[in-house]
C-alpha cells in the first residue's frame, strides 16, 4: 500500500529543473530540490492517495509574493512534502481547498506534472514490483485523459536522438517556439527550437538544420548539454537529448514549421510555460553548466522564490 513515507524519498529522486514551476527555475538547485515543485506534486499525491487539495498564499514581510499547494488526506490529515522549499521570512498563510479544473490538469506546467507522475510511478515499479498502487478513480479530478505512457512500461530499442538550440540574440534574449498543443511531446508550452537527427546526420548538423527550417535563422553553434530522458509518448525506450547553444546577429523570424517563434528576454522566463526540456536545457545554460556526459532521465544542478501557482 503506498503511503506519505514510501513516497517521501521517491519524490526526491523525482524532482529536477524539469518539474519545477518556471517562475522558480532560476532559483532552483539540488540542496534545495522541492522549490517550485508544490503544484504537480499535489496533483500527484492526490492521485495516489487521494483527498484533496489546498492553497494558500506566501508572504514576506505582510506582502503577499506567490502561493503553496499541498494536500489533505480523506483522514483530514495535511501532508506536505514541498513545505521545505522556503527561505527564512517567506511564510505560508491560510489555505483553502481547491478543485481540478476540468480538461488538462493543469493550466500550465502540463508538460512538468507529466514527467514528475512518470517518474514517481516508474520509481515505484522499479523499487517495489510487488506494490499494489491503488489510486482513486480520476475521472472525476479533471483529467481528460491519461497521461502518455500511463503504464511504467519501457519500449525496447534504441532511443530516439534529438537536438535542440539554445539561441541567443545579441541583448541575451532566449528563442523559443510554440508547440503544436496536439504535438504528442510537451503539446502547448514553449520550446527550444529542434527535432529528430535524421539518419546519417550528427546532432550537430541537425541543431543547424532544424534551426533553418523552422525559424530560417542560422548561427554557429557549440555543444552545450547531453542528456538521456524518458520518452513520456512510449514510442521509444528513452530520448537522447543533444543541446547546442549559440548566439546570432539576425533576429527577423522567418517561420518555414511550427507555430510562433519569438526571443524572450531572461527576466520574462518566468513567465512562460516552458516545456521540461527547454527548461531543462536553459537550468544548463543559463547556470553556465559546461557539456557533461549523458545521465539517465535527470537535469538536475541550480537556488529559489515562492511559486507562483499551477492550477490544478
Amino acid at each position: 500500500m503506498v503511503n506519505v513515507e514510501l513516497l517521501r524519498p521517491v519524490f526526491q529522486t523525482a524532482w529536477g529543473p524539469d518539474t519545477c514551476d518556471p517562475v522558480d527555475l532560476a532559483d532552483w538547485q539540488p540542496g534545495n530540490p522541492t522549490r517550485g515543485q508544490c503544484g504537480t506534486t499535489a496533483l500527484v499525491v492526490q492521485e495516489l492517495l487521494g483527498g484533496e487539495l489546498i492553497l494558500g498564499e506566501v508572504h514576506v514581510d505582510g506582502v503577499k509574493t506567490g502561493y503553496h499547494w499541498w494536500n489533505r488526506l480523506p483522514d483530514g490529515t495535511d501532508v506536505d512534502l514541498t513545505i521545505g522549499q522556503f527561505h527564512p521570512g517567506e511564510i505560508v498563510t491560510g489555505g483553502a481547498v481547491r478543485h481540478r479544473s476540468p480538461g488538462s490538469p493543469l493550466g500550465r506546467c502540463r508538460g512538468q506534472y507529466e514527467l514528475l507522475r512518470h517518474r514517481v510511478l516508474s520509481t515505484l515499479a522499479d523499487k517495489h514490483p510487488r506494490l499494489s498502487v491503488d489510486r482513486p478513480d480520476l475521472a472525476g479530478q479533471g483529467r481528460s485523459h491519461a497521461p502518455a505512457n500511463d503504464s511504467p512500461t519501457r519500449p525496447e530499442g534504441p532511443p530516439i536522438r534529438i537536438a535542440v538550440v539554445a539561441l541567443t540574440d545579441p541583448a541575451g534574449a532566449v528563442l523559443l517556439q510554440l508547440r503544436d498543443p496536439h504535438a504528442e511531446a510537451e503539446p502547448g508550452q514553449w520550446a527550444l527550437p529542434g527535432g529528430h537527427v535524421e539518419a546519417g546526420e550528427t546532432p550537430a548538423q541537425a541543431a543547424v538544420r532544424e534551426l533553418t527550417e523552422e525559424t530560417g535563422l542560422t548561427a554557429s553553434l557549440r555543444p552545450l548539454w547531453q542528456d538521456l530522458r524518458s520518452d513520456l509518448t512510449g514510442a521509444a525506450s528513452a530520448v537522447e537529448l543533444h543541446a547546442f547553444t549559440g548566439t546570432t546577429e539576425e533576429t527577423t523570424i522567418v517561420l518555414g514549421e511550427g507555430r510562433p517563434a519569438r526571443f524572450v528576454p531572461v527576466r520574462e522566463l518566468p513567465e512562460v510555460d516552458l516545456s521540461p526540456t527547454a527548461a531543462a536545457v536553459l537550468h544548463q545554460h543559463l547556470n553556465g553548466i559546461a557539456e557533461a556526459p549523458a545521465d539517465t532521465d535527470r537535469s538536475r544542478r541550480s537556488p529559489s522564490r515562492a511559486g507562483r501557482p499551477t492550477r490544478p
